[in-house]
């Protein structure tokens, strides 16, 4: 484990009506080999997520509460405040991360000298062995990474802002950058534009298919927790909201071509990843009603 001055690593891992998923998925943060303390920022639950981080003895726990939520990038701020690392890695509530997760990540930092490192996050129906063996068949690809490209291998450490949400950041990026707490309800965008504000103030984002992080269920409840229609609505919302604080840097460096069309190409995305969705969810329920004799077998 390190456990040198500068190499203390803390990680922050807000949370809000999940008590099940921590119940889950809080041990093996735990486990992560190099963390020295794991930060839990309750953001205002009303289930039982005290009692549950109650439930594990470990020194290196600890458990700030809010009052009442006040929305995922207020909880990260918390955590960031309270954390004593030289280094903080984030955490999701829903998500597992192999024991080497940090150490892997700092060394990828040291050799490229990077100041945020981030990997690929899977999302799998299967078992910890299964997401081992998705990571290491995924196919590697060279080359810049695009927005919203969450499951992208590539074949060699890329300097890009657009990472996955659970990374490792230097101490020393939060004296500049903080993340901003004006993406409401859904929070969409927040990680993002983290990183963006990151790679604006001239610290190297990396990413690296080294090691990954996964889901390997869905969990109700949560920061994110809105009825589909809803959920859409503030996700397009807080797109556009990051785009009119980004948008002239993100067209200055190649990324978009200018505001209204990447809006347009997004709302366009997410309509038809809805739309996969909905006829993914009837297939399904089609045969599970096939597979039972219909809805009235069990009647």
């Amino acid at each position: 484990m390190v456990t040198d001055e500068h190499g203390r690593i803390s990680l922050v891992l807000p949370t809000y009506n999940r008590a099940g998923a921590l119940r889950t998925n809080l041990g093996a943060m735990l486990a992560i080999r190099g963390v020295t303390e794991v930060i839990v920022v309750d953001d205002g639950s009303t289930d039982d997520t005290a009692e549950v981080c109650r439930g594990f003895a470990d020194e290196r726990l600890r458990v700030i509460s809010h009052p009442q939520n006040r929305g995922v990038a207020v909880a990260r701020n918390t955590g960031i405040d309270a954390a004593r690392g030289e280094w903080v890695l984030f955490g999701e509530d829903d998500c597992r991360f192999p024991s080497d997760y940090a150490e892997v990540l700092r060394r990828e930092a040291e050799r490229f000298g990077a100041d945020i490192v981030g990997a690929p996050i899977l999302h799998i129906d299967g078992t910890d062995a299964d997401a081992a063996e998705l990571a290491a068949r995924a196919p590697r690809r060279a080359g810049a990474v695009a927005l919203d490209e969450p499951r992208t291998f590539p074949l060699h450490a890329v300097r890009t802002p657009f990472l996955p949400a659970l990374v490792l950041v230097r101490r020393t990026v939060f004296d500049r950058v903080r993340f901003y707490e004006g993406f409401p309800v859904n929070g969409y965008r927040e990680e993002t534009d983290f990183f963006v504000q990151a790679a604006r103030a001239g610290f190297h984002c990396l990413l690296t298919g080294e090691t990954y992080a996964y889901q390997l269920n869905t969990w109700d409840g949560g920061q994110h927790h809105a009825t589909p229609l809803r959920y859409e609505y503030w996700t397009l919302s807080n797109n556009w909201r990051f785009l009119r604080r980004h948008g002239s840097w993100l067209a200055s460096q190649g990324y978009i071509d200018a505001v209204p069309s990447a809006q347009l190409r997004f709302a366009r995305r997410r309509a038809q990843t809805v739309a996969a969705g909905m006829a993914r969810a009837r297939i399904t329920t089609a045969r599970r009603m096939l597979a039972g004799g219909g809805p009235t077998a069990h009647s």
